[in-house]
C-alpha cells in the first residue's frame, strides 16, 4: 500500500489512501507501521486544492487516527505540516462539511495531547476560522442540517479552552460571544445539548482566573442564562454551571452583586439539597455558597443567610468530598466573622448555625488533620 501511495499514479494513490484510512480506523490500529512506512508526508500533500474531496477525507482521518495516538505519533503529524493544512481547509469556501467536521475533530486531538500542544495548535489562528463555523451555523436550519459540525467544533473549542497551565485568556476571550449564544440554544437537548455542554465546560474553565477574566463573561451577558441552565435536568451541564458561578463568586463584591442579582441563590440552595442529581451537583452548588460567603462583603454575607445558606453549609460539612467539607468550614467561618463585626453584643449567626447543628459537626472535624486546628479554634471562639 505504500509504495502505490507514493507512486505517481493518482489512482493507485487514492486507492492506497482509503486502505490506510480504514486500517487506522480499526481496533488497535498499526500507528507506528504506518508511520515507519513513511506516508505521513504524502497524507498531508494530499490535502492541497489539486486533489480530490474524497481523497482528502481519507487524508485527514488517517491524519486524526494518527493524531489521536500518542504524544510522540501525533508529533509526526505536527512535523509534516498537518496543521496549516487543516486551517486552510477550514477556511475554503467550499461546502464540505464533513471533511470540515474531521478537521476540527483532527485539530481538537492534537491540542488535547497536551498543553504545549494546545498552544501551538492555537498559534496557527486556529481559534479563528473555527469561530467562524461556529457563527455561520446556529441559525435554522443550517443549525439542525449541519449539527455534527457544530459538535466537532463545539468539542475541539473546549479542548481550547482546559489545561493545566491554562491558556492565555487574551488568545481565548474572542470566544466569549460564540459561546453566549451556543448557552442560548433550544432545545438543550441530544446533540444540541452536547454543544450547549460543551460551551458551559468553556465557561467553567474561562472563569477560573483574575478579576478580569470574570467581569469578561459578566460583560458578555451569560449570567441570566446561567440561572436558566441550573433547572435543566442534565446533570453535566449543571455541573458545569455550578463550577461557572462558583468562579464567578470568587471575584470582587460587584461581580458578586451581579450573578446574585441574577437570582442564583435560590437555585443554589435547592440543587444543594436535590437528590435528582449526582451528589457532584450537591458538593458543587455548596462549594458556590461557600465562595459566595468566603469573598461576599458582610452585606451580601447578611443576604445570603437570610436567604437559607448557612443550613447547606452545614449539612455537607462532613459529606465525603474533602474540597467539599473544606470549603463549607472555610464558609462557615466567613459567616461567623460577619456576624461579629455586624451584631457587637452577640453573634446571631452561632444561633442560626447551632440550630442546624453546625457546632456539633465542627466539632467531629477536630481530629482531621487539615482542618483539624481551624475547626478547633471556631469551636473555641463561636461554639455554644
Amino acid at each position: 500500500m505504500a509504495s502505490d501511495l507514493m507512486s505517481g499514479n493518482e489512482s493507485f494513490q487514492f486507492a492506497a489512501t482509503a486502505r490506510l484510512s480504514f486500517l487506522l480506523s480499526t481496533e488497535n490500529p498499526p500507528i507506528d507501521v504506518v508511520i515507519q512506512s513513511g506516508v505521513v508526508p504524502h497524507f498531508v500533500r494530499f490535502l492541497n486544492e489539486q486533489y480530490g474531496l474524497q481523497h482528502k477525507l481519507y487524508s485527514v482521518r488517517a491524519l486524526y487516527a494518527i493524531g489521536k495516538g500518542s504524544l510522540e505519533q501525533a508529533v509526526v503529524v505536527i512535523k509534516h505540516g498537518a496543521i496549516p493544512m487543516f486551517i486552510r481547509l477550514l477556511c475554503c469556501s467550499e461546502e464540505c462539511y464533513q471533511l470540515k467536521e474531521l478537521v476540527a475533530a483532527a485539530l481538537g486531538s492534537l491540542a488535547n495531547q497536551s498543553p504545549d500542544f494546545r498552544d501551538y495548535v492555537l498559534q496557527f489562528g486556529t481559534l479563528t476560522p473555527l469561530l467562524s463555523l461556529l457563527d455561520n451555523h446556529l441559525e435554522p436550519p443550517m443549525l439542525h442540517e449541519k449539527i455534527a459540525l457544530l459538535r466537532a467544533c463545539s468539542n475541539t473549542l473546549a479542548i481550547f479552552c482546559q489545561g493545566n497551565p491554562a491558556p492565555s485568556f487574551n488568545q481565548i476571550r474572542s470566544a466569549l460571544p460564540i459561546l453566549r449564544r451556543l448557552i442560548h440554544l433550544n432545545p438543550p437537548v441530544g446533540v444540541i445539548g452536547e454543544v450547549c455542554e460543551d460551551a458551559c465546560l468553556c465557561l467553567s474553565y474561562l472563569s477560573n482566573g483574575s478579576a478580569e477574566q470574570i467581569q469578561a463573561l459578566i460583560d458578555a451577558d451569560v449570567c441570566a442564562r446561567l440561572v436558566m441552565l441550573l433547572g435543566l435536568s442534565d446533570g453535566k451541564i449543571v455541573e458545569h454551571v455550578l463550577r461557572t458561578v462558583g468562579n464567578i463568586f470568587k471575584g470582587v463584591d460587584s461581580q458578586i452583586q451581579k450573578i446574585m442579582d441574577a437570582h442564583i441563590i435560590p437555585s443554589l440552595l435547592y440543587l444543594s439539597q436535590a437528590d435528582n442529581y449526582d451528589v457532584e451537583v450537591r458538593w458543587d452548588a455548596a462549594c458556590a455558597l461557600s465562595n459566595a460567603a468566603r469573598r461576599g462583603s458582610n452585606e451580601q454575607i447578611r443576604f445570603l443567610v437570610n436567604q437559607g445558606c448557612i443550613g447547606p453549609l452545614c449539612d455537607h460539612i462532613l459529606c465525603p468530598d474533602r474540597k467539599t467539607s473544606i470549603l463549607c468550614l472555610k464558609g462557615l467561618k466567613s459567616i461567623l466573622k460577619a456576624g461579629e463585626i455586624m451584631y457587637s453584643t452577640r453573634n446571631l449567626y452561632t444561633l442560626v448555625i447551632t440550630d442546624f447543628d453546625g457546632f456539633g459537626k465542627i466539632e467531629k472535624l477536630q481530629s482531621d488533620p487539615d482542618i483539624g486546628e481551624m475547626a478547633m479554634k471556631l469551636l473555641m471562639k463561636y461554639g455554644v
